[in-house]
């Protein structure tokens, strides 16, 4: 590393440093100095680095200080936006402050959530609403346009997030009129957005949005990412998961009603004389109408199923006239359009969209007609598959490995990259990190630079993990039952203050239900589904003697601070089955090329799932708590040895009365 941003940063985490002496309540921390430096020396050689940071090690200090310091171009992604609010509200600000340093920051998103000045106009002159109500909603958005800077839809309060209005005031690529025909070019809120981006020194985007630009799927996107010097991927455990779909070839029947509800519009505004608009675009509504039928009706694929393709009996030969009946709906609307071309930018827009989709359809139609054939995504082994709702098909041919896209994607972008999480790696017999699953789902060299730091937190001091004796196999009918039965007695030492965190919809019903017939008026049940999450949680931390049972949403980026969490029990380890189309594909390809499927796939994912739940507990270094947990397998399997060694080192005990002890009176027990 070069030695002025080495010293740079060795100063900057000084006891006596600027951060200590700046920030209040900042303590310096072996861990994060060593972090900070090797995000330096990744700067010096446009390295990858893989860190694996526990909860209270600063992540976002020890990779924000090295990149200002260094006057990096920097862009940061994160998975949630608690963080992305963290780094851009708090966090670089205090930094630069306490550094004497001047950074300029700005947060980037994706198209869809930026006000179209020409759409909005467009809908107002047209006055053809998607609701009758909806003008009242359109009211408020032409109030924001008028006075905000940056035009995030997101700002405007009390309209829904599926409001049909949006994608009359948004934009897509597709509709977008360009530089060189949008009157609003100079003051569009997506331009602003980019210039921003190209002008700041570091950039904050979702990993969403990053995957997008990184697919090279929209070219919009790779405009809207800029150059950098750096690359930052916290939470960088959910990229897998979110990336796949980015490199997947999807088509679903709601592009069709998106697509309808727009140009059948756009045609009674520009054209109305020319066909009977309604009568054209409602074919394409009934011709993906008797797609769904047939799917449903017809093959008997049940209504919120995913299931492989492959194995419907008869549905290449059952969907070839309806399929063949949708394009021909696309078809004349294409044709139409196209006779109208040079009349109006509208027009031109939509006949080149209605070109694109009806080309996407013809190939997909030859995808369909032989679903049995070997199927592949850029050279990928990939699994064809379809989902059925109450409205929709969606047809997805899924990559069964995000590796070799994001590793080749990758290798064009000449810079440093940091993938960062306080869960990616497992543990070895020996009881060293062990980052394999990890490189290997992201097609990372095995020579990759990886570093772990353990949270600074003392759980043996403020942790315990308690396996009740006597627990029911999790698959008992009576597990529910027994599991509550045995966490009671707790739950009122600590006067509710518990999360359950639940495996399934069916556990969380089953122990929701338990603890509604033992508790009475003196405590809380907040159970999820009965609200929003953000509103559940602050019920929870409002309220008193508040229990919280939740599925897998609550599993990550809750961070309960202080006594209102001191309980948290979990039903059992949170293994992926393979139930869905994607897993089952997966499960066969490892097993095709000599793997366990389960050693290889299913035991690391949950893992860093179960690690996930277990840091909902100790948030601080002032917190203390007991993680209960009901899956007895942990004690009888061979991998149970494993699942544990990869947990933060609390104490552990079978026996009731040391947890209830503990409880009591921490100091005592320890």
């Amino acid at each position: 590393m070069d030695s002025r941003l080495e010293k740079a940063i060795v100063e900057a985490f000084d006891a006596n440093g600027p951060l200590c002496r700046q920030i209040e309540g900042f303590k310096r921390r072996d861990s994060q100095l060593q972090f900070a430096q090797a995000v330096g020396q990744a700067i010096q050689t446009q390295g990858v680095a893989v860190v694996e940071a526990g909860t209270g090690t600063g992540k976002t200090f020890a990779y924000l200080v090295p990149a200002i310091l260094s006057r990096s171009k920097t862009i940061v992604s994160t998975a949630s936006k608690t963080l992305q609010d963290q780094l851009f509200e708090k966090d670089v600000g205090r930094i630069c402050s306490a550094l004497a340093v001047d950074a300029d920051v700005a947060v980037l998103k994706g198209r869809g959530n930026y006000i179209c000045k020409e759409r909005l106009e467009r809908l107002v002159d047209r006055g053809l609403l998607p609701e009758a109500d909806s003008y009242k909603r359109l009211k408020k958005i032409i109030d924001f346009a008028r006075r905000d800077a940056t035009g995030d839809k997101n700002d405007i309060p009390g309209i829904p997030e599926k409001d049909p209005l949006w994608p009359w005031v948004t934009s897509t690529k597709d509709n977008c009129l360009g530089k060189s025909k949008c009157p609003h070019y100079d003051d569009c809120f997506v331009n602003r957005a980019r210039a921003r981006a190209h002008e700041a020194d570091i950039v904050i985007v979702n990993h969403h949005l990053f995957m997008a630009d990184l697919s090279l799927k929209d070219d919009t996107m790779a405009e809207l990412l800029p150059d950098a010097d750096l690359v930052i991927l916290d939470e960088a455990h959910k990229l897998p998961d979110i990336g796949i779909d980015y490199f997947s070839d999807i088509f679903s029947l709601w592009e069709l009603q998106d697509f309808s509800e727009e140009g059948r519009l756009i045609g009674k505004a520009h054209a109305a004389g020319v066909v009977r608009w309604d009568d054209v675009f409602l074919d394409v509504k009934k011709a993906a109408l008797n797609l769904h039928q047939i799917i449903h009706r017809g093959l008997g694929v049940e209504i919120d199923t995913e299931i492989e393709i492959n194995s419907i009996d008869g549905f290449a030969q059952s969907i070839k006239e309806p399929f063949e009946k949708l394009i021909e709906s696309v078809l004349t609307i294409a044709k139409t359009f196209k006779s109208l071309e040079g009349s109006n930018e509208e027009c031109d827009l939509f006949s080149d969209r209605a070109a694109d989709l009806l080309k996407r359809m013809q190939d997909w139609q030859v995808t369909l007609t032989n679903p049995s054939a070997v199927k592949t995504v850029g050279g990928i082994p990939s699994v064809l598959w379809l989902r059925l709702t109450e409205q929709n098909v969606f047809f997805s041919n899924t990559p069964l490995s995000l590796a070799q896209p994001f590793a080749k994607a990758r290798e064009k972008m000449h810079n440093a990259w940091i993938l960062t999480s306080a869960t990616i790696s497992t543990r070895k017999d020996d009881g060293s990190a062990d980052f394999s699953y990890f490189l290997g789902e992201l097609g990372l060299s095995k020579e990759t630079q990886t570093y772990t730091w353990d949270s600074p937190f003392n759980f043996a001091y403020q942790a315990r993990f308690y396996l009740p004796k006597n627990l029911p196999g999790v698959f008992e009918d009576n597990f529910a039952h027994e599991l509550v039965e045995a966490t009671w007695p707790l739950l009122q030492k600590t006067q509710g203050r518990a999360f359950f965190l639940c495996t399934s919809f069916r556990s969380m019903e089953a122990i929701a239900n338990e603890l509604r017939l033992r508790m009475g008026a003196n405590f809380t049940l907040c159970v999820q589904g009965e609200a929003p999450k953000s509103e559940l949680l602050d019920r929870f931390k409002s309220m008193p003697n508040a229990v919280l049972v939740g599925s897998m949403s609550f599993w990550e980026g809750v961070d309960m601070k202080g006594d209102a969490l001191q309980l948290v029990v979990i039903d059992k380890m949170p293994f992926a089955q393979f139930d869905t189309p994607v897993a089952r594909a997966k499960k066969d390809w490892f097993a095709d090329q000599g793997k366990n499927p389960f050693m290889s796939y299913q035991l690391p994912e949950m893992i860093t799932t179960l690690r996930q739940g277990v840091g909902r507990l100790i948030r601080s270094e002032n917190d203390f708590g007991v993680i209960v947990f009901g899956d007895n397998r942990l004690l009888q399997k061979r991998y149970g040895r494993v699942v544990l060694e990869s947990l933060p080192a609390m104490i552990r005990t079978q026996e009731f009365a040391r947890v209830y002890s503990f409880l009591d009176n921490p100091d005592e027990a320890y």
